[in-house]
């Protein structure tokens, strides 16, 4: 036997064991809170993007893989190039309306000139393009309106400078020009995907929505744009112009299925329309004057 005295283990202290315990139940539900708060504040704009760009990605990794087994059959490694932004700085652009004018990429204030009955009531995002920011072989099938061969010539230098987004800009407009409804949102969505902070392709997004009476989806991708910068002036107005075409609908939902009150109920919808009729100019009246 030991002349020494072992001393045997001192018990766990109960009270540090209850503390540990209530701790980490607190961390778990914090974790949880946060989750759900996060996954709260999304908006359906956000989760009709979050789908499209999870579409996009499919499609790219797709395309990824397959040209990495061409390019490891090659034995050749090509490195994508770093993002280019270029300028930006977008001026507050006039209504957009039908004419003949043509497109000109390259001036910030003619943002009116889609030369088709396309968006009347919203206003559009000009291109965050200076005169500079687009090559002249590019410029010069733009003003000539080869716009699909511009458009092959942009997926061309899109290889080389994927990250380039004042070509993806001039190329959706040019589809929106070519009435390429589809291609011209997968452009826009692709702007998202590589730049999720910039506000402006939303706008854009909501008037091609809009184009096609879609306001629900025009409201949520404006109310997104709006949620990346809330001073942002032209998705105010088009959410505005958006939230007034809603409740006109509403009340000739209302007048359809109301027993009582249909007039007053379809007057409402006339007078919010009438809301987003430009003024009438006032009419000049040429009066002779009075001879002495």
């Amino acid at each position: 036997m030991s002349p020494f005295l072992t001393p045997s283990p001192m018990p766990a202290n109960p009270l540090a064991k209850t503390l540990t315990s209530r701790t980490t139940l607190l961390r778990v539900l914090s974790y949880a809170m946060l989750t759900f708060l996060l996954g709260a504040c999304s908006t359906p704009g956000q989760q009709l993007a979050d789908a499209e760009i999870k579409a996009l990605n499919s499609m790219n990794v797709a395309s990824a893989t397959s040209a990495a087994n061409t390019s490891s059959t090659a034995g050749a490694q090509v490195e994508r190039p770093a993002p280019y932004i270029g300028s930006y700085g977008p001026n507050d652009p006039p209504r957009m309306t039908s004419n003949s004018s043509g497109y000109d990429p390259f001036n910030s204030e003619l943002s009116d000139s889609i030369g088709v009955p396309f968006l009347s009531f919203l206003i559009i995002e000009p291109d965050p393009v200076t005169k500079n920011g687009v090559p002249a072989d590019i410029e010069r099938l733009v003003k000539a309106k080869q716009y699909p061969e511009a458009i092959e010539l942009i997926n061309q230098r899109l290889k080389k400078t994927p990250g380039n987004v004042q070509l993806r800009y001039v190329k959706a407009r040019m589809q929106i020009e070519m009435q390429q409804w589809e291609p011209a949102k997968k452009t826009l969505i692709e702007i998202t995907q590589q730049f999720p902070e910039l506000p402006e392709p939303y706008n854009n997004l909501a008037a091609l929505a809009a184009n096609q009476k879609n306001w629900i989806e025009a409201r949520d991708y404006l109310e997104l744009a709006l949620k990346l910068r809330p001073s942002y002036v032209i998705a105010s107005a088009n959410l505005g112009e958006v939230y007034i075409r809603l409740g006109a609908q509403a009340y000739d939902n209302a007048a359809k299925d109301a027993p009582i009150n249909q007039r007053q109920y379809s007057n409402k919808a006339k007078a919010l329309l009438e809301i987003l009729k430009p003024p009438k100019k006032p009419v000049q009246t040429n009066i002779a004057p009075i001879a002495k």
